[in-house]
C-alpha cells in the first residue's frame, strides 16, 4: 500500500475514533482556534500544526451543547499538520474541549484544551453600490482612440535617476486596478472592479497578480481574494476560512503557497464594564494563514479575548448601534524573523507581536498599554502596514490622523523605519520619509522596501505614490485623479502577456491614413509591424514602428483600406496579431 493511502486510512480511522497502533513519539503541537479563544466561529474547523498526519493519534472533540462531534481529518499540504472538519457546525456559545491521546498542546502543556464559540451575528456586508462597468468618471481623465474609456489621469511630479524601473500598481476603488510604467504611462486598466491591495506576488513559483474584491451578487455581497496569471486570467479565488468574511486590508502570499488574510465576524459582547451596553455588536478581527489550494486554515488569531475592548481609542457605544463596533481595526499581518506574528491595529494605535503557537500577545508597541518607550519621532498613530525592514528593522506607514471622532496626533503622515528592542523596552526611529509638500492621510497607506534598496510609499487617502532613496531623497512621485482612492500602492517587476485582442483604430487623412494601436496589459511589445492592403487580396508589409507608450500612432500611405497589426518583442518574435481592421473602424 502506498504511503499516501496509508495516511488516508489513518485519518479516516481517526475520524471514527479508532485507535491505530504506532510507536511514534509524542510532542507538543499547536491548535487553532487557540486555547482560551472566547468567540470562535460556530463554523470553525480545528487545525493541529507541528505533527505529521500519520502521527496525530486519536482526537476527541466534545461540545458542551453539541456533545461528541464527529468529522473527518484532512492533511495539510507539506505534511506538518491536520485539520479536523466537523460533520456539522458547532452550537453558538458553547465550550469545546479537544483531547489528544498522544500530544500536549501549546498554551496548556496538557493533552486537552478548550475554546468557546461566540454569539455571532449573520455575516455579510451592507448593500454594496455597483461600480460602473466603465468605472466612475475621474475629475481628470485620459482617453485613447483604441481604448475609449475615461482612465484616471496620471501626473508625474518627480522622475529622477536612481528610481526603480519597475511598474507601479494601484487600484482606485470605484474605478479598478491599474498598472503604469516608470514614466507614468498606462500599462493596464480594468474598470468596474472594486478592488484593494492590487499587487504582484508569487504563487507556485511564478509571479501573479493578487487583489481583494467586493461585489453585489443578487441580494448578497460577496468578498474574496483573487490570483491572476501573467495573462490576466484568474486562476484561483479564495476566502477567509471558518466562516469569516474576507476583509480588504490584507492578502499577503508566503513562499510556501499560503496566504495571510484578515477576516471578521460580528459578535455580541457585554460592554457594561467599560461603560457600554449589555448586548453590543462588536467586530472580532481575525488573522489567518490559509492554504491557497485547499482553503484549509493553518493558523488563526482573534482580537476579542486577546486585546481588551477598552484599549481602543474609538468611543465605546453607550446607545444602541446597528453596525458593529470596530474597536481594533486590523490592517496588516506579517511573520517576524523568529516565526511569530506581527499585527497592526489602527483603532488601538498599536503594533502587536503574537506568539504563533499560543495566540498570546508577546508585546505591544504604542497604544494605551505599550511595552516600549517610544523614542523621538516614534509617536505613531492610526498606522498601517507593519513589515520587516532592512537588517533588523521594521517599516511602518504612520498616518498620524484618522478623522471622525479620533484626535489628530500629527500634522503629516510619513513612512518610518525603526528598531525594537524588547529586552530594553525601547523603540528607536532609524529614518522617516515625508513628501516635500506634506500630506496628512486620515486612512489607508503603505510602505514597501524595493529590490533596489529604495522605499515606496502609498499615501492612502491622498492620491499620491512616492519613491524615496534610503537617505530620504524623493526620486519619483506620482499623482492620480479618481473619485476614490487606492488603499495601497506598490512597485514591482511585471511581465504582462494578455490574451485579449489587440485594439486597432484607423482614420483617413488628407495624405494617407493614420493608425492607432494598443494592447491592454502588454509589457513586451517593442515594435508594431503594419500589414496593409486594398479591399481584397493579401496584405503586404507597410512598415515597422517603435512602440510609443500605451497607444502608438503611425502615419501610413494612402490607398490602403485594410490593416493588421503584429506585435514583436525585442528579439523580433511575434507576440500577437490583431484582427483585420477596415479603414475608419475600431477593431478590438
Amino acid at each position: 500500500m502506498s504511503r499516501l493511502a496509508t495516511t488516508g486510512l489513518a485519518l479516516f480511522a481517526l475520524a471514527l475514533g479508532i485507535v491505530l497502533p504506532s510507536t511514534a513519539q509524542a510532542n507538543k503541537i499547536a491548535a487553532y482556534p487557540s486555547p482560551g479563544v472566547r468567540v470562535a466561529s460556530n463554523e470553525t474547523t480545528i487545525s493541529f500544526v507541528g505533527v505529521k498526519p500519520s502521527r496525530l493519534g486519536p482526537i476527541t472533540v466534545r461540545g458542551s451543547r453539541s456533545g461528541i462531534v464527529r468529522g473527518r481529518f484532512r492533511a495539510h499540504p507539506g505534511g506538518n499538520g491536520v485539520s479536523f472538519i466537523p460533520n456539522r457546525d458547532f452550537q453558538m456559545q458553547e465550550r469545546v474541549v479537544v483531547t489528544s491521546k498522544r500530544h500536549r498542546f501549546h498554551g496548556t502543556n496538557r493533552r486537552t484544551y478548550s475554546f468557546a464559540t461566540g454569539l455571532l451575528r449573520p455575516k455579510g456586508w451592507r448593500k454594496e453600490p455597483q461600480v460602473p462597468k466603465r468605472g466612475t468618471t475621474p475629475p481628470q481623465w485620459t482617453t485613447y482612440k483604441t481604448f475609449p474609456l475615461k482612465v484616471p489621469k496620471i501626473t508625474m511630479h518627480v522622475n529622477q535617476p536612481g528610481a526603480s524601473e519597475d511598474e507601479v500598481f494601484l487600484a482606485p476603488k470605484t474605478n479598478g486596478p491599474m498598472i503604469v510604467d516608470k514614466d507614468g504611462e498606462l500599462v493596464y486598466y480594468r474598470p468596474g472592479l472594486r478592488t484593494t491591495d492590487f499587487r504582484v506576488q508569487r504563487y507556485m513559483g511564478k509571479p501573479v497578480l493578487t487583489w481583494w474584491r467586493r461585489a453585489q451578487v443578487g441580494e448578497h455581497v460577496e468578498s474574496n481574494y483573487a490570483i491572476a496569471n501573467s495573462h490576466y486570467k484568474v486562476i484561483r479565488r479564495l476566502t477567509a476560512g471558518n466562516g469569516y468574511t474576507s476583509d480588504p486590508h490584507e492578502f499577503t502570499m508566503t513562499n510556501h503557497n499560503t496566504a495571510y488574510v484578515a477576516g471578521f465576524r460580528t459578535v455580541v459582547l457585554d460592554l457594561r464594564r467599560y461603560g457600554g451596553l449589555r448586548r453590543t455588536p462588536v467586530m472580532d478581527a481575525v488573522a489567518q494563514e490559509i492554504d491557497v489550494k485547499t482553503g484549509l486554515v493553518l493558523w488563526e488569531w482573534h482580537s476579542v479575548g486577546n486585546v481588551k475592548v477598552n484599549e481602543t481609542y474609538m468611543p465605546i457605544p453607550r446607545k444602541k448601534i446597528t453596525r458593529p463596533f470596530d474597536y481594533f481595526h486590523l490592517n496588516s499581518i506579517a511573520m517576524d524573523r523568529d516565526g511569530n506574528m506581527l499585527l497592526s491595529a489602527r483603532h488601538t494605535r498599536a503594533l502587536y507581536k503574537v506568539n504563533r503557537k499560543t495566540g498570546k500577545v508577546m508585546w505591544r508597541m504604542g497604544g494605551k498599554r505599550s511595552d516600549f518607550k517610544l523614542g523621538k519621532g516614534m509617536n505613531f498613530a492610526y498606522q498601517h502596514d507593519l513589515r520587516l525592514g532592512p537588517g533588523r528593522t521594521y517599516t511602518l506607514f504612520d498616518n498620524g490622523s484618522a478623522g471622525g471622532p479620533l484626535r489628530d496626533i500629527s500634522p503629516r503622515s510619513k513612512g518610518l523605519i525603526f528598531r525594537a528592542n524588547p529586552k530594553t523596552g525601547k523603540a528607536t526611529l532609524v529614518r522617516s520619509f515625508e513628501r516635500s509638500e506634506p500630506l496628512r492621510a486620515s486612512s489607508q497607506g503603505n510602505m514597501q522596501l524595493l529590490g533596489n534598496g529604495n522605499f515606496f510609499v502609498g499615501w492612502g487617502s491622498k492620491r499620491y505614490c512616492t519613491e524615496f532613496a534610503p537617505g530620504g531623497e524623493i526620486l519619483w512621485d506620482l499623482e492620480y485623479s479618481s473619485q476614490n482612492v487606492s488603499y495601497r500602492c506598490y512597485r514591482s517587476p511585471w511581465t504582462g502577456a494578455p490574451t485579449s485582442p489587440i485594439a486597432v483604430k484607423s482614420e483617413p487623412e488628407d495624405a494617407g491614413s493614420r493608425i492607432w494601436v494598443s494592447w491592454n496589459g502588454d509589457t513586451q511589445v517593442t515594435t508594431w509591424r503594419v500589414l496593409g492592403g486594398g479591399d481584397s487580396g493579401p496584405l503586404g508589409m507597410v512598415g515597422e514602428y517603435p512602440r510609443d507608450g500605451f497607444e502608438t500612432t503611425m502615419a501610413v500611405p494612402s490607398g490602403l483600406t485594410r490593416f493588421r497589426l503584429v506585435g514583436l518583442n525585442a528579439k523580433g518574435q511575434v507576440l500577437g496579431r490583431s484582427r483585420i481592421n477596415r479603414l475608419g473602424q475600431l477593431t478590438r
